[in-house]
């Protein structure tokens, strides 16, 4: 028994694009394409105005004549296995469609007319699969995406053609005539092609499914010869904790897998495209800490836009812009020989790509700027919040004290005033607790800063301690890990928010890149902790919020995000036994006469000491660079 698999659906729906990504992953088939291959009629009544002929020269039965003789001819010619662009029914229905135009009969008898002429077009015995695409359920909205996708205005008659080809379809749908419906809407190729095959595999025929999609990010470097692609590809790499992978070595790996020799020989720019995504599913699938992926280099314009149009937002085109000088100046390579290579970038398309591209950086300045061009883009891809409005419960004998501090620092540039640690989360203590405040503002000059009237304590001696930055800092990232997290727990949730700007948005990291910073400032808190805890006359109060701050660290290393202090010695406790680290809880700490009791400050210390000395066993636990080379000598 021969099978065939058919793609049907209105016009831009994306049937070719999907058969031809589908037939690589069907062995054995064959892709038939349309039908107009499959006689030469069709060239001759194509050869002046096709469409005339199409609504207007043709009679509808000449025109179903010929549609259905190519079909047949399709059938005989397409092997024991076929994938086709369009089956029989939606044949039907766009004979149907466009007798309705043209007699001008009602879209159901047009429809049975048509039916009862392709009957004496029968194909071979065989089996088919007819899966349909479609923009919309609502016929009426399906028309109009139709021509929509078009992209070039639209005739009265084409307009017709696709509200009537709309109806046809709902009518066939009515009566069963497809197999699987899918409905496109504003998803992805990639979303829609995973579809296709969980439908093709559902119906019984085979296929190779998709790798699971675990990619959270991809960014496609393009630009030509010297423009800083893989220095962007290593800051991503870096700075990031981006997967960065080379788009040739990924092309190597897939024609390794289906015994091409040439990629770039053998596959067209679609299919390249297409092999290059599966890749990067199949590496992400093995690889599971990488859900965020750069690709470099983007050479090719049809490849690059057709990448976009698989992935869809997720993917960010990113195209580096230096001017030649520039660029011949980051290499010793000859004047010639960097012109030969960007004379074939060009061939390729790959300065079209600018055209294309989702971000532009210019990379003719220094590389501080390079790198918060990258931390902009990489946190503006995290995903920016707009914080929740909710009210900050403070003790009440600061509130007085909070609406005049925070009075002073708004104004028009302010965008956001806030109260971090123990006040944002409901565990400050009198007498223990600082007041910490957190301003973001457009511009911090020092004057406006020295301008405000500031205490630097509280009520009853509480220290206040503001941190600012620049709304600028804030969107890349240029905060200290403790900040990161509270600007990320601010736009979470509100906590500790006392004012900010109306529709303001928060630039933050996301969870992952937060905990690497924090994981990355842990040596500075480990020394600062080793110096509090060596000191004769110890900073009780210091102390005791370093070996928090350290157990904080270590926890969210673990995936566990905590900020009250008794929940962190609490659950670190459980996680990390062998540290037998025994810190008194808060109530403990910060009780009457605190700063006198001697008792209190050793349990303290021996709770920094056993931190320490728990940090300094996982570090030798882990295998370590050599910092000198033994070579024998004293």
């Amino acid at each position: 028994m021969n099978l065939a698999v058919t793609l049907n659906g209105a016009d831009n729906v994306g049937k070719s694009t999907n058969a031809h990504w589908l037939a690589s992953a069907m062995p054995g088939a064959t892709l038939t394409g349309t039908i107009d291959r499959w006689d030469p009629r069709w060239a001759e009544v194509s050869r002046d105005d096709f469409s005339r002929w199409w609504f207007v020269d043709s009679t509808t039965d000449e025109h179903v004549d010929l549609v259905f003789r190519s079909y047949v001819a399709r059938c005989q010619g397409g092997g024991r296995f076929a994938l086709e662009d369009r089956g029989r029914p939606m044949l039907v229905a766009t004979c149907a469609a466009t007798a309705a135009v043209k007699d001008g009969t009602p879209i159901g008898e047009a429809l049975a007319r048509v039916e009862d002429r392709a009957r004496r077009y029968l194909p071979v015995d065989r089996q088919e699969l007819h899966i349909l695409l479609r923009h919309d359920l609502d016929p009426s909205v399906e028309a109009q995406q139709a021509l929509a996708r078009d992209g070039a205005p639209a005739s009265d008659r084409y307009a017709a053609y696709q509200r009537h080809l709309a109806e046809a379809i709902e009518l066939q749908l009515q009566r069963g005539n497809y197999h699987r419906v899918i409905v496109r809407g504003d998803r992805p190729l990639l979303a829609v092609q995973r579809e296709v095959r969980e439908a093709v595999a559902e119906l019984g025929a085979p296929i190779t499914l998709l790798p699971p999609d675990r990619v959270h990010r991809l960014w496609v470097l393009a630009g030509m010869s010297e423009s800083g692609k893989s220095t962007v590809g290593e800051l991503l790499r870096t700075d990031h904790a981006v997967t960065r992978l080379k788009i040739g070595y990924l092309l190597r790996l897939a024609a390794d897998r289906v015994g091409v020799t040439d990629p770039y020989q053998a596959w067209d720019e679609l299919t390249e495209a297409q092999m290059l995504s599966e890749e990067i599913l199949r590496f992400a699938a093995l690889n599971p800490g990488s859900r965020r992926i750069s690709i470099e280099s983007a050479h090719r314009f049809e490849a690059t836009r057709h990448v976009r149009q698989i992935w869809g937002d997720r993917c960010e085109i990113v195209y580096l812009d230096a001017s030649p000088a520039v660029r011949l100046g980051r290499t010793d390579e000859s004047p010639d020989s960097m012109a030969s290579r960007d004379l074939t970038k060009r061939s390729r398309g790959a300065e079209r790509i600018a055209t294309i591209a989702d971000t532009v950086i210019d990379n003719t300045g220094s590389l501080l700027g390079l790198k918060r061009a990258v931390a902009e883009m990489v946190h503006r891809a995290s995903g920016d919040r707009h914080p929740p409005r909710r009210e900050t419960s403070v003790p009440s004998a600061l509130q007085g004290f909070l609406d005049a501090y925070t009075a002073e620092l708004v104004d028009d540039e302010t965008a956001l005033v806030a109260v971090t640690g123990s006040l944002a989360y409901g565990d400050w203590q009198p007498g223990w607790s600082d007041v910490d405040v957190l301003v973001v503002r457009d511009t911090l000059p020092v004057r406006w800063l020295a301008s405000r009237s500031l205490p630097r304590t509280g009520p009853d001696g509480a220290k206040v301690a503001l941190s600012a930055f620049t709304t600028d800092e804030t969107r890349t990232g240029r905060l200290p890990p403790r900040l990161l997290y509270a600007l990320r727990q601010i736009a979470h949730d509100g906590r500790g928010l006392l004012y900010h700007r109306p529709g303001l948005v928060l630039h933050v990291l996301d969870r992952d890149a937060d905990e690497r910073a924090a994981r990355g400032d842990l040596p500075l808190v480990v020394m600062t902790l080793r110096r509090l805890a060596a000191r004769p006359d110890a900073d009780v109060r210091a102390l005791y919020k370093h070996v928090v701050l350290t157990m904080k660290i270590m926890l969210r290393a673990d995936g566990i995000d905590l900020d009250d202090s008794d929940d962190v010695r609490q659950v670190f406790a459980g996680r990390h036994p062998a540290a037998h680290v025994d810190l008194p809880s808060v109530a403990e700490a910060s009780r009457a006469g605190w700063r006198s009791d001697d008792e209190l400050t050793e349990r303290i210390r021996c709770a920094a000491s056993d931190l320490l000395a728990y940090d300094e066993a996982l570090g030798r636990a882990t295998p370590q660079t050599r910092l000198w080379k033994d070579d024998g000598r004293q």
